[in-house]
Order: C-alpha cells, then sequence, then structure tokens
C-alpha cells in the first residue's frame, strides 16, 4: 500500500506541513484543484478550500474506501481510519 496526501496549497508549504507534523507520507501539491472537483470535495465556502477526505484506491483506480467530512474538523479517527484500510468498517 501507498500512502499520499493531496493539497491545493503550493509545493513549499506542503514541504513544510510534512516536516512540522512529521508525515511519514509526502504531502503532493494540486493548486488547480481538478481532481478534489472532480471528488466532489471542493466547497466554494471560505474562498474555495476541500473539505477534508479520505480516499482509498485500489490498484485498479477504484475506490476501496471514502471518508469526506462536513468541515475543517470533521475527520474520522484513528480507529475508523485503520478499522476502513483492514477491510473491517
Amino acid at each position: 500500500m501507498t500512502l499520499a496526501g493531496i493539497s491545493v496549497d503550493p509545493t513549499k508549504n506542503n514541504r513544510a506541513m510534512v516536516d512540522k507534523l512529521l508525515l511519514p507520507f509526502p504531502l503532493l501539491g494540486h493548486p488547480e484543484g481538478r481532481v478534489i472537483k472532480e471528488w466532489g470535495v471542493w466547497s466554494d465556502g471560505d474562498g474555495g478550500i476541500a473539505k477534508p477526505s479520505i480516499f482509498a484506491i485500489k490498484s485498479d483506480g477504484s475506490i476501496a474506501w471514502e471518508y469526506v467530512g462536513s468541515d475543517y474538523a470533521d475527520r474520522p479517527t484513528d480507529d475508523e481510519l485503520f478499522n476502513s484500510l483492514r477491510g473491517g468498517g
């Protein structure tokens, strides 16, 4: 399994966030936000921002699991996330 994050923030900001949070995965920059918009997680509120979202993508490109929060604080618990990735949720 490969893990990566995608953000509409500039690459420089993402690099700083990875360093600050000690993330064990890369945070990729996608300033145009095309994928975020296509997957329905773009919000025009607050001047345009992505909803906090997690997608587990299978090797064939299909979505195995997804979580889309309603605002910046709405995120799955660690247990919800890890159980879903193990196939338990």
